[in-house]
């Protein structure tokens, strides 16, 4: 073959092309074939579960802020915001000017031998927003991650002390990785897996009972020291939408400074935002020795997360020519993600978007206290804090359980998550709403909209609440077994 042999003629010469999508022909594809493409490639278990609850009829043609529009003509209302990835919104159009500007100016995305100055310029950003001394940053590809840096940091702090263990709380959710698993009680999701931290190594307690943590950390003294490396804190459990109790988080980092325990609050699901604080920590007068964002930083566009610390607990685990690569990352910190993340954390401020998380968290959360006064034998309890809002709804599992026998169906497990499933298809077909609900919390329906939310959307999903509960949950569930009959008698 000759060297001067264009690509064109190599390609023209093969014999045996690989068949492969174009991106033109991907974005064309019509629902039905890409969902025939992922069950056979990714995972058809999963599309099962999105076609239980309607989402696998979804063809999206585009999204803009808190709104997508699908082929068939409907616009929906997201009150999931991709479970809080969506902070801005879909498409933010300054996120997209950043990665424009990025592709325009042809920014280097990847360097590892050598300093990238955006990397620089968005941990000065990060910690602009935090109290001190947390001033030292770790850039990660995603929250899991950014707690899996948390973690070695703190081991690496501890260890030489002769510590080995670990608190998290009931019911907490920190990341699917191995290391970040061994601390995620929510659910089922250590289920058969060995963990990153030894089973014996980590002690849960129950979320917001200080009498519970001070007993749990006593029965690991020997009256010289303690065993704990750190006590890890979501400051809203993310499972149930559970905010801890007022002053809980400062009593927990008071009683991790007197007894030498690192205080960790993972502010990856309540971070940037979304409480009305950039953390929600700041809710009170606190600080940790280390917290972890993602999420939200990565404007809609990006995979990026962070761990954050203070310079003193830095140094004592990077501090030397031979640990500073204690953690890294290879897709950690890439130049165009960390323009995106500069451009949102002034995007932020620029536009108040905490501010108008908290105002309309308040609206919000008003809305759903006036429905339980109007419905209070379905809705038991309105939670959470500012966009980060759900409620827990009482299904009457008497009334259900004649309606149908699902003892020993393994997918819905409960009568619950029938309900739940049923209200959350109502609102998705008849009232062009998304929202979601967690696996660990089958009671509860999540409301996580983008911050850029305004109170028109907020009170279409307050109505849509209200016509649903005024029929009653019998109703939507009767419509929901009727479509998933084979899936709610199924056995495996």
């Amino acid at each position: 073959m000759s060297q001067n042999s264009s690509v064109t003629e190599i390609r023209s010469r093969a014999t045996n092309r690989i068949p492969l999508l174009s991106l033109e022909e991907s974005l064309e594809l019509d629902h039905a074939e890409a969902n025939g493409l992922f069950e056979r490639h990714l995972n058809k278990y999963l599309l099962q579960i999105w076609k239980i609850l309607g989402y696998s009829e979804m063809d999206i043609v585009s999204a803009k802020g808190c709104e997508i529009y699908l082929k068939d003509g409907r616009t929906l209302t997201d009150f999931s915001a991709g479970i809080g990835i969506l902070g801005l919104g879909h498409n933010h159009p300054r996120i997209i000017a950043a990665g424009r500007m990025c592709h325009d100016r042809k920014v280097s995305d990847m360097n590892k031998l050598a300093p990238h100055k955006l990397q620089g310029a968005l941990a000065y950003n990060i910690v602009q927003y935090l109290p001190e001394p947390l001033d030292m940053a770790y850039l990660a590809v995603s929250g899991s991650e950014a707690v899996e840096a948390a973690m070695k940091l703190c081991e690496r702090i501890q260890t030489p002390k002769g510590k080995t263990k670990f608190i998290c709380m009931e019911g907490a959710f920190h990341g699917k990785t191995h290391g970040p698993l061994s601390v995620t009680t929510a659910h089922t999701f250590q289920n058969g897996f060995l963990m990153g931290v030894p089973k014996e190594n980590v002690i849960a307690v129950p979320f917001g009972d200080m009498d519970a943590l001070r007993a749990a950390v006593q029965a690991e003294s020997d009256g010289k020291r303690n065993n704990i490396i750190a006590i890890m804190v979501e400051p809203i459990r993310g499972e149930a939408c559970e905010v801890a109790p007022e002053g809980y988080l400062t009593e927990v980092a008071r009683f991790c400074r007197e007894n030498d325990i690192l205080s960790f609050f993972d502010e990856v699901k309540t971070g940037m935002g979304r409480t009305g604080k950039f953390c929600a920590f700041q809710h009170e007068d606190v600080v940790p020795d280390v917290t972890t964002l993602a999420k939200t930083l990565g404007g809609g566009k990006r995979e990026i997360g962070a761990m954050v610390t203070s310079r003193k607990l830095w140094e004592k685990a990077y501090g030397s020519k031979a640990t500073c690569t204690l953690h890294t990352s290879g897709f950690g910190g890439m130049g165009e993600s960390c323009a995106v993340a500069i451009e949102t954390l002034n995007v932020l401020q620029d536009e108040g978007l905490i501010e108008n998380a908290a105002a309309m968290g308040d609206y919000m959360r008003n809305g759903l206290l006036r429905l339980q006064e109007k419905h209070p034998k379905t809705i038991v309890e309105v939670m959470g804090k500012g966009l980060f809002q759900a409620i827990r709804l009482n299904f009457g599992r008497d009334t259900v359980s004649k309606l149908v026998d699902i003892s020993s169906n393994p997918l819905f497990k409960s009568y619950e998550t029938v309900l739940l499933g049923g209200v959350t298809r109502e609102l998705f077909e008849h009232h062009n709403i998304l929202v979601h609900f967690q696996p660990g919390a089958r009671d509860i329906l999540h409301f996580i909209p983008p911050l850029i939310i305004e109170e028109r959307q907020i009170d279409l999903l307050l109505d849509a609440l209200d016509q649903i509960f005024e029929r009653g949950l019998a109703d939507s569930t009767v419509k929901f077994v009727a479509k998933n009959i084979k899936q709610v008698f199924a056995h495996d």
